[in-house]
């Protein structure tokens, strides 16, 4: 039985809404760069914004179809293969503006003319449907936000290629205004449907951990070896090491921290290394010296049994 006085793990502030956001879309093949941050997008971007949406927001659907693998020795699949994947945004525009109505309609806006097909008519515009529609590409970006603890809170999903898959009836009401309904599916760029942004703290901070140094061992013979192991570095950076007194007596490499940030570095002690103990430090990069933890003694080689 749970224990009642138990507390709970989850936390409220981690919980998500969209009230504020916004969609954006620009012809795909004029886009010269896509969003690489979640900055609000500049009035002068290539891609415009769609304006409202009904109060149903916005729809991405990430989807996958797999098929299973079976075998003889097995009642259960022993894996899935991917069959098929998706990305779609769906949303209803609310606004009857050039780029909503080109964007449900396939087509663009041109002047329209008299039955000559010269002559413009003043003030009046013509949206041809052709009997074989042309698909057009278009990269979209849907931004939506909050605020938490009074700090926007910002979220971005970037297509580079989409098209429109399907499209909603137009309802034309007296009480209702027109309304675009349309599904959006990504198609493939350079093997990616997409992708999202976010300045939101979805990863925990990675563990501190104090630079430090240790001797492994920290007694040796004289013309024997140790090793400086280090821990709290930065990766890559290039780690140093230094004895003293009588340093000329000890020889070591430089080495590179490891993605964790960890470092090995094999001390070797000259034969004629005085027996006494040692102070042993590392510095790396542009770092302040680091003292070992433990201090190295140095003993007389042990002479090998008869």
């Amino acid at each position: 039985m749970a224990d009642p006085n138990a507390g709970n793990s989850g936390n409220a502030k981690k919980i998500r809404f969209a009230p504020q956001g916004e969609i954006y879309v620009a012809d795909a093949d004029k886009v010269s760069a896509l969003p690489r941050d979640c900055t609000p997008m500049a009035s002068n971007s290539e891609f415009k914004a769609l304006g409202y949406v009904d109060e149903g927001g916005v729809t991405i659907t990430p989807s996958i179809e797999t098929d299973p693998v079976k075998v003889w020795q097995s009642a259960v699949p022993v894996l899935y293969n991917v069959k098929s994947a998706s990305f779609q945004i769906k949303a209803t525009l609310m606004e009857t503006n050039e780029l909503t109505t080109q964007l449900f309609f396939g087509a663009k806006w041109v002047q329209a003319t008299a039955e000559d097909g010269v002559t413009p008519i003043p003030g009046t515009w013509r949206l041809d449907l052709k009997s074989t529609p042309e698909l057009n590409e278009i990269a979209i970006v849907v931004d939506w936000s909050q605020n938490v603890d009074g700090k926007p809170v910002r979220y971005r999903c970037v297509i580079g290629r989409a098209m429109i898959s399907d499209r909603g009836a137009i309802q034309l009401q007296r009480a209702e205004n027109g309304k675009f309904e349309l599904t959006i599916e990504a198609l493939d760029h350079s093997g990616s449907l997409g992708y999202v942004l976010t300045d939101d703290k979805v990863k925990d901070d990675a563990p501190v951990v104090k630079t430090e140094i240790t001797l492994q061992p920290s007694t040796v013979e004289q013309g024997g070896h140790f090793n400086v192991v280090g821990v709290g570095f930065k990766e890559g950076e290039t780690v140093t090491v230094m004895v003293s007194p009588n340093g000329d007596k000890f020889t070591a490499e430089t080495r590179q921290a490891d993605a964790l940030g960890k470092v090995q570095i094999p001390v070797t002690v000259a034969a004629d290394a005085p027996i006494s103990t040692y102070e042993v430090k590392a510095t790396a990069d542009k770092q302040q010296p680091i003292t070992a933890k433990d201090v190295l003694s140095v003993k007389a080689k042990q002479a090998p049994a008869s």
